[in-house]
């Protein structure tokens, strides 16, 4: 197994066939059955062809967040006359169109930040970290208005946190996994990044029962209510406070299932461990990081070689930049973007 090449897939829940009635007047291209998303509302009857060029004419998808009546097509690229087609919570797209044209509303793609110190931030930030795309956003953020969306900059996590350790003058590798995510990123989208990271902190306090489990969900309270957003995945860095704990990486999975419950879909999504730096007090722990990627149903490493420590614990600068670079190649790796 390696770090940039084990891939572990889980089967999505939301893949279930419904078979339509076509309307003999609106036949699309591709086979008969319906359009499907992951919400149990049901449209009206008709047909809708599913990754077809076109669609008949009446109907609408089954498990949109909203259906129109009339035709729809989903993955296709003209749609029938009337009602338009939506992604469920789960999909790549959301609202409706009018007309018959299929949804085309741009999605607001949002990560989870999670761990301790090195995804919190130790190391100066410097002028090259700076961000000025206004398609990557944080919640909140360092000295930024709390409870809205703001241009992204180091660093992401809440300065100086709960207990009062993260750091204002830090940059973490969450704004490096943004950056790398942009580059491929498609026209019309944007980034959403939901840092949570606290420095000096067990997992057992981001865990259900721990003191800063609340502060978790009440950030993806509020990231659930943009508009066109879908949870796309997380990052994590942790396991200093842990190390070496044969529980910990049962409780890295308690804590992706609590995430992915606050956030009310049932699909999965990647998650993805950093191995914590070699040279300083925790390498040991990197076998329990593969142990728990393996336990999770997308789950993913990266690798710590070729980076550096500024004392017994803490990515340096430019490791920084190199661990939050490899976040966003995996992530992007794993999204098939």
């Amino acid at each position: 197994m390696t770090e940039m090449n084990r891939t572990i897939r889980g089967t999505p829940g939301f893949l279930l066939p419904f078979l339509f009635i076509i309307a003999a007047s609106g036949c699309g291209e591709s086979a008969s059955s319906g359009a499907t998303g992951e919400n149990d509302n049901t449209g009206g009857t008709g047909g809708a062809s599913t990754g077809g060029t076109s669609a008949g004419t009446g109907g609408a998808t089954t498990g949109s967040t909203s259906a129109g009546t009339g035709g729809a097509a989903t993955g296709g690229t003209n749609a029938g006359t009337g009602g338009g087609a939506t992604g469920g919570t789960g999909s790549g797209s959301s609202g409706a169109g009018t007309g018959g044209a299929p949804s085309s509303a741009p999605t607001f793609h949002v990560f989870m930040l999670m761990g301790q110190s090195n995804m919190a931030g130790v190391a100066d930030k410097q002028d090259s970290d700076q961000n000025s795309d206004a398609r990557l956003k944080v919640l909140g953020g360092c000295n930024q208005p709390a409870g809205q969306w703001n241009l992204a900059n180091p660093p992401l996590s809440d300065c100086p946190g709960e207990k009062g350790w993260n750091l204002s003058t830090a940059v973490d590798p969450g704004i490096w996994f943004g950056k790398t995510l942009l580059g491929k990123l498609a026209e019309g989208d944007t980034i959403g990044l939901v840092a949570t990271a606290e420095s000096g902190e067990s997992i057992n306090t981001f865990i259900s029962g721990g003191s800063h489990h609340q502060m978790i969900l009440n950030k993806i309270a509020k990231a659930k209510m943009a508009e066109n957003a879908r949870f796309a995945g997380i990052i994590f860095h942790q396991g200093e406070s842990d190390s070496g704990q044969t529980s910990w990486p049962g409780k890295v999975v308690q804590l992706y299932n609590e995430v992915k419950e606050a956030w009310g879909v049932d699909y999965d999504v990647p998650f993805i461990l950093g191995e914590l730096p070699a040279g300083g007090c925790c390498s040991g722990h990197n076998n329990l990081v593969h142990q728990a990627a393996d336990m999770l149903p997308e789950g993913y490493w990266i690798t710590q070689q070729g980076t550096n420590v500024m004392d017994e614990y803490h990515f340096d600068h430019a490791s920084v930049v190199l661990m939050g670079t490899r976040y966003g190649e995996k992530m992007v790796e794993a999204l098939g973007w």
